[in-house]
C-alpha cells in the first residue's frame, strides 16, 4: 500500500492525520461536484448527439455510458458522505482517481477516431474545448494531485493522440503546446495538492499545540493556587479563567471587559495611599511594553485585605503591535503579612511599640541630612534610675510592664515630626527638630522627668519611677548622628553622676570627663600586670575594750609615682567593663599573703563587688586564696553589699551557704542605705551589719535626732538576730562614746587609724597595744596623740 500512499499524498504513521488530509482533499474534490456532474453529463450528450451521424455509434453510447455512470457514483458517494458522515478512507481518494481518469476518457476519447477526418474549424474547436476541460478539470481536482494529474494527463494523452493522427505540421505544432500545457497543469496540480498538505499538517499541528497549551493550561489552574488573566490593548479583562473568577469571588459575566487596574482599586471602599501607590505603579506597568513580575497589589475580598502577586508578559500580533498582556497571578497574603511583620519587628520594639535602635539611628540619620545648616535637631537620652531594682525584687513581668507603662507616658509629651525610641533595656531617647536654645533644650528634659512623676500601678504594685536625662543637639554638639548620640550619652552619664533624677545638657567639661573617664579605663586594663595596684588596711576596733580585732582591705590604684587614684573613680569603670573580677581575685590573694603575717587573733575583711560576687568563679577564687596562704578560713570575713544581694538571690544564697560552710564569716556593708535591707536579715546568712557611715558622721551635728535613732534601730535589730555591728566613719571619741551607749559593738574610721600599707601594720600594732590603756578614757584623737 505505500505505492497508493505515496499517491494519495497520504502520512505514513499519524492515522489521526492522515484522516484529516484525506477528508479534506475530498471535500476539495468533492465541493463542485453537484455543478461539474450534470455539466459533464451534458457535455456527453450533447456531444453524442451532435456526433452521432459522424462517427460510429458504439463509441460515442460507450462514452456516455462510461461519462454518466461515473459522476452518478460520484454524486452517489457525495451525498451518501455527506449525509453519514462516515470517516474517508484511502479507498475514496481511489475512486476520485480512477473517476478523474475515466470522465476525459468519456469525453475525448472519441475525439481520436473522428478527429482526423473532421474540417479544420472544427478540429480547432475540438484542441480549444480539450484545452479547456485540461485546465477546468485540473483546478478542480487540484487538491488531490493524482486525481488532478490523472485527469490533465488523460485528456492531455487523447488530445494529443488525435493532433498526431492529423499528421499536418501545424498540427504537430499544437500537439507540442498541448503536451506543454498538460505538463504545465500537472505541475500546477502538484504544487497546489503540495500546498495544501502542508497546509493541513500546519494546521494540525497549530491545533494540537493549542489544545496541548489549553490542556496544560487546565490542569495548572486545576493543580495550583494560582490563576490565569489577560487583558486587551486597553486593558480590560478577557478570557476569564474560573480560577480568576473564584479569586474575585464574583461571577464570569461580572468580569468580562473591566479593567483589571480598576477592578482591584474599586474593591476598596477607602483607598490609603499605599493601596493608591501599588495599584498606580501596576497601571505603569500596564501602560508599558516590558514583561514584569513580583508585582504587589492589595485586594478586598469580602471583608478581608488580600495580597496579590501578578507577573505577566505583553502580546502582540503580527505587525508587533501590543494588542494586549497575559500573565499570572497568585495569592501572596500570607507571605505579605509576614514580610510586614518582619518589617514591623526590624523597626519597632516588640514591647513597647515604640522605634527601635535601627529605626531610630535611620530617622536621625535622615533628619540630620534633611535639615541644613543652621536648623537643629535636639536629641534626648533618658535612662530610668531604679528600674533594675524594681526588675530584681518584683520580676522580669512587672518590669516588662513597667518599660510598657512608662512608653506610654513620654509618649504623651511627644509632638507630631519627633520620634520616640527604645533604645534597649531601660533605655529611651527622643528626637526633636527645630529651633531651640539651651534653655529650651533643659525644658524639653524636665518635662520627660515630670512624665515620670506619677506612680505607676502594676497590678497591686505602687512604683515610683525615677529617671536622668541628656541632651545634645545639632549643629553645636555634633552634625552627625554618631556625634550626637555620644553627646547625648555624655550628658546622661553626668546626669547620673549628679545624683540621678537630673538633667543634664552636653557641656565641653562633660567631653573632657568622659575623655578622661576612657583613659582610666585603657590603663586600667594593664594596671594588674603593671602591679600598680595596692592594698591599704584600716583596723577595726572593739568599741568596749578597744583592742584591735582586725582590718579591712582597701583597694588603691598608683597609676603614677606621686598619686593614688581613689577607688571611687576606678572601681565603677572596672564593674562596667569586667576587669573587677581579675583584680577582686588579686584582692583576695593579696589580703590573705598580708593577714597571715599578723597575730592569729586579727581578720581581714574583704569587699566583694556584686559582679564579682555574681561571678560564677568566686568560690573557686575565695578557695584557691586561702589554700594558697593556709590562712584560718574564719579570719578571712567578706563584705557585700545589698546590690550584690538582688542581682540573683537563689544563686546569692547558695553562694553564701558555701562561704559560711567553708567558715567565713558575711558582713553586710553600707546597711541602711538599700532598697528593702531588712528583707536580707533573715533569708540571707550573715554574721554582721556595717552602719554606713553617713548614719555614723550625723551623729556628730547638733541636730542628730533621726541619725541618733536610725543607729539606734539598726543596733537593736542586730541584736535581735545575734548579728554583729560595725560602724563606719568613726572621726572623734563624740561619736565613739554615742555608738558605745547604743551598744555598737565595733568601729571603723579615722579616730582609730586611717588606711594604711601592710608594711606599716606591725608598727601600728605595738603602738596601739602601748596608747589602748590611756584610750579607753582619752577624749583626745589617737592620731594627735602620735602626731
Amino acid at each position: 500500500m505505500n505505492w497508493l500512499r505515496w499517491l494519495l499524498q497520504s502520512p505514513e504513521r499519524d492515522d489521526v492525520l492522515a484522516h484529516e488530509i484525506r477528508a479534506r482533499q475530498f471535500r476539495a474534490c468533492m465541493q463542485l461536484m453537484p455543478i461539474t456532474a450534470p455539466i459533464n453529463c451534458a457535455l456527453v450528450i450533447a456531444s453524442t448527439w451532435a456526433f452521432y451521424d459522424v462517427t460510429t455509434a458504439w463509441l460515442l453510447i460507450a462514452s456516455l455510458f462510461i461519462v454518466i455512470a461515473t459522476e452518478l457514483d460520484s454524486l452517489f458517494h457525495y451525498f451518501y458522505s455527506r449525509v453519514m458522515n462516515r470517516d474517508i478512507e484511502d479507498h475514496d481518494l481511489l475512486r476520485v482517481v480512477v473517476r478523474s481518469a475515466l470522465v476525459p476518457l468519456g469525453l475525448i476519447g472519441p475525439t481520436v477516431f473522428w478527429f482526423p477526418d473532421a474540417s479544420v474549424e472544427m478540429k480547432m474547436l475540438l484542441i480549444a474545448a480539450v484545452a479547456g476541460l485540461i485546465g477546468a478539470g485540473g483546478f478542480v481536482l487540484s487538491p488531490l494531485a493524482a486525481a488532478g494529474v490523472a485527469w490533465a494527463a488523460t485528456a492531455t494523452l487523447f488530445g494529443a493522440i488525435a493532433l498526431a493522427l492529423a499528421d499536418r505540421p501545424i498540427f504537430w505544432v499544437l500537439f507540442a503546446l498541448l503536451m506543454g500545457y498538460g505538463a504545465m497543469i500537472c505541475m500546477v496540480v502538484i504544487t497546489s495538492s503540495t500546498a495544501l498538505v502542508a497546509r493541513v499538517r500546519a494546521e494540525a499541528r497549530a491545533e494540537r499545540q493549542h489544545e496541548l497549551v489549553n490542556l496544560l493550561l487546565k490542569d495548572f489552574e486545576g493543580s495550583s493556587r494560582d490563576w490565569l488573566w489577560e487583558t486587551d490593548q486597553q486593558g480590560h479583562l478577557r478570557h476569564v479563567s474560573i480560577r480568576l473568577t473564584e479569586a474575585f469571588g464574583r461571577a464570569k459575566k461580572d468580569l468580562e471587559n473591566l479593567s483589571l487596574v480598576d477592578l482591584l482599586r474599586g474593591t476598596f471602599s477607602v483607598t490609603g495611599r499605599d493601596e493608591v501607590e501599588a495599584h498606580d505603579h501596576l497601571r505603569l506597568r500596564l501602560s508599558s511594553r516590558q514583561p514584569f513580575r513580583d508585582q504587589i497589589v492589595p485586594v478586598v475580598i469580602g471583608s478581608e485585605v488580600k495580597w496579590w502577586s501578578l507577573a505577566a508578559k505583553p502580546l502582540f500580533n503580527n505587525q508587533r503591535i501590543q494588542v494586549g498582556w497575559r500573565g499570572v497571578g497568585s495569592d501572596v497574603t500570607e507571605a505579605q503579612r509576614r514580610e510586614i511583620e518582619m518589617t514591623h519587628l526590624a523597626n519597632f520594639d516588640p514591647l513597647t511599640t515604640l522605634a527601635n535602635r535601627r529605626q531610630f539611628r535611620s530617622y536621625l540619620d535622615a533628619t540630620l541630612k534633611s535639615n541644613p545648616f543652621g536648623e537643629q535637631v535636639m536629641l534626648l537620652v533618658l535612662d530610668l534610675d531604679n528600674f533594675k531594682t524594681i526588675n530584681d525584687t518584683l520580676g522580669h513581668l512587672v518590669g516588662d510592664q513597667v518599660l510598657h507603662d512608662v512608653a506610654l507616658l513620654l509618649q504623651s509629651t511627644t509632638c507630631e515630626g519627633e520620634l520616640l525610641a527604645r533604645l534597649g533595656g531601660d533605655e529611651y531617647a527622643l528626637i526633636v527638630p527645630g529651633d531651640f536654645d539651651d534653655e529650651q533644650c533643659l525644658a524639653r528634659g524636665h518635662r520627660l522627668l515630670e512624665a515620670l512623676r506619677e506612680p505607676l500601678n502594676v497590678g497591686e504594685t505602687l512604683i515610683e519611677i525615677r529617671g536622668s536625662v541628656g541632651v545634645a543637639y545639632s549643629p553645636l554638639h555634633g552634625t552627625r548622628s554618631d556625634e550626637l548620640m555620644k553627646a547625648a550619652d555624655t550628658a546622661l552619664y553626668a546626669a547620673k553622676d549628679a545624683g540621678r533624677d537630673a538633667v543634664r545638657l552636653f557641656t565641653g567639661e562633660m567631653e573632657e570627663r568622659a575623655r578622661t573617664r576612657l583613659s582610666i579605663q585603657n590603663d586600667l586594663s594593664h594596671a594588674l600586670e603593671k602591679n600598680e595596684f595596692e592594698v591599704h588596711y584600716q583596723p577595726q576596733v572593739n568599741a568596749r575594750t578597744m583592742e584591735i580585732v582586725g582590718f579591712e582591705a582597701l583597694l588603691r590604684w598608683r597609676r603614677s609615682a606621686d598619686r593614688l587614684v581613689s577607688p571611687n573613680e576606678f572601681i565603677p569603670i572596672a564593674e562596667e567593663t569586667g576587669l573587677i573580677v581579675p583584680i577582686g581575685t588579686w584582692v583576695l590573694q593579696q589580703a590573705c599573703r598580708d593577714a597571715v603575717t599578723w597575730p592569729e587573733t586579727l581578720f581581714v575583711a574583704v569587699n566583694l563587688s556584686a559582679v564579682q560576687f555574681a561571678s560564677r568563679g568566686l568560690l573557686d577564687a575565695v578557695t584557691e586564696a586561702v589554700d594558697a596562704t593556709f590562712i584560718a578560713p574564719e579570719r578571712l570575713e567578706l563584705e557585700i553589699t545589698e546590690s550584690s544581694l538582688i542581682e540573683d538571690s537563689s544563686h546569692a544564697r547558695e553562694t553564701l551557704k558555701k562561704l559560711r560552710w567553708f567558715g567565713h564569716r558575711i558582713a553586710l556593708d553600707d546597711f541602711g542605705t538599700g532598697y528593702s535591707s531588712l528583707a536580707y536579715l533573715r533569708s540571707f546568712p550573715i554574721d554582721k551589719l556595717k552602719i554606713d557611715g553617713a548614719f555614723t558622721s550625723a551623729l556628730a551635728a547638733e541636730d542628730h535626732g533621726d541619725a541618733s535613732a536610725i543607729v539606734r534601730a539598726i543596733i537593736q535589730l542586730a541584736g535581735a538576730l545575734r548579728l554583729k555591728t560595725t560602724a563606719e566613719g568613726v572621726e572623734s571619741r563624740a561619736q565613739l562614746d554615742s555608738l558605745r551607749a547604743k551598744g555598737c559593738q565595733e568601729i571603723q574610721g579615722f579616730y582609730v587609724a586611717p588606711p594604711m600599707p601592710a608594711r606599716e601594720i606591725a608598727a601600728f600594732l605595738e603602738a596601739w597595744e602601748i596608747e589602748r590603756p590611756r584610750l579607753l578614757n582619752d577624749k583626745q584623737l589617737y592620731a594627735e596623740r602620735l602626731s
